[in-house]
């Protein structure tokens, strides 16, 4: 038995489903809705994870899902997931790592640009209704990009951003080099090169390794004109110290779509700090999000039943 936990999945995606896979496909809008009698049943679920624990009191015990083989994420992160329990049973997780390529890629665009032509001073020059052209604004082309998270989005990244001249550099847990990026270093060697880049970007996972990574420590090795862009989860992040450097006159500006706790609370000093940008965690989302989730699940719905590897398997000993 499959069953869904998401309002997302629309009737239009549930016919497909069928038609092409000959599954039946149950849809709930929450996993704490799912009855007990279909939870008892249930092989695959297809979910965000993020209400679904390993322990009491929580919204969901994955207990209740005694037949439970596979986990079908709508998202790329695992972090939600009671990983020690899905290890312990062996339960597969596949996520939708690949389609966040389009949408990320024209979001980091978007911010970069955003404060290279001074998007910030045309917004206040428009609610003072003064027309001023004496200050002239920047390019992308020769300015450093450094990305944090050389994986499917961190390569797409890049190939948008040297087309436009941007020389970009990368970082991953071993150094290894990665294309198209024109260096890459590990986390530690990143440490000699962040303070020479005009845009430092986070992908990276909420992991062991990584969270708490960029501390005030770290920030303060960028330079003072440079911008931070946060995509990656917004653990990793100290957000206060983000918030003082831009204040303090340390940082040009940020650029939060991820935060350490989502929905981002009223009094957040992020929403009061100019030359910030904060969106609601949509850098991945499009009008096209669900339907190449779906393609993702009818593919590997069709390799589970026949026995043959699935894409985007996760090693969830990895955390990501």
């Amino acid at each position: 038995m499959i069953v869904s936990a998401s309002q997302e999945i629309l009737p239009r995606h549930q016919e497909r489903i069928g038609r092409e896979t000959g599954e039946d496909l149950l849809i709930y809008p929450s996993l704490d809705q799912i009855p007990q009698s279909v939870a008892d049943d249930a092989e695959i679920i297809l979910t965000f994870g993020n209400n679904l624990t390993d322990s009491n009191p929580a919204p969901v015990n994955i207990s209740r899902f005694p037949k439970l083989k596979w986990i079908q994420m709508l998202s790329a992160g695992i972090e939600d997931l009671p990983l020690q329990e899905v290890c312990e049973r062996g339960i597969a997780v596949t996520n939708v790592s690949g389609i966040h390529v389009a949408p990320m890629s024209e979001y980091v665009l978007m911010c970069m640009l955003h404060f290279e032509k001074d998007m910030e001073r045309y917004r206040t020059l428009k609610q003072q209704k003064k027309y001023d052209r004496t200050k002239l604004v920047g390019e992308l082309s020769g300015r450093e990009a450094l990305l944090y998270g050389t994986g499917t989005i961190g390569q797409a990244v890049a190939r948008v951003l040297s087309f436009f001249q941007v020389r970009v550099f990368g970082v991953n847990t071993s150094g290894r080099p990665v294309d198209p990026f024109v260096e890459t270093y590990s986390l530690k060697q990143a440490q000699q090169k962040i303070g020479t880049a005009d845009y430092v970007i986070s992908l990276l996972p909420s992991t062991s390794l990584t969270r708490g990574f960029f501390s005030r420590k770290t920030l303060q090795l960028m330079k003072e004109d440079g911008v931070f862009i946060s995509l990656g989860r917004g653990d990793v992040v100290d957000e206060n110290a983000v918030v003082a450097m831009i204040r303090e006159g340390k940082l040009k500006g940020a650029a939060f779509d991820v935060f350490q706790k989502e929905p981002l609370p009223p009094d957040s000093p992020l929403w009061d700090c100019e030359n910030l940008i904060v969106t609601p965690h949509m850098s991945a989302k499009s009008v096209y999000y669900i339907d190449r989730c779906i393609d993702i699940f009818i593919r590997n719905i069709q390799a589970y039943r026949g026995n043959r590897p699935m894409v985007n398997l996760v090693n969830t000993a990895r955390e990501y």
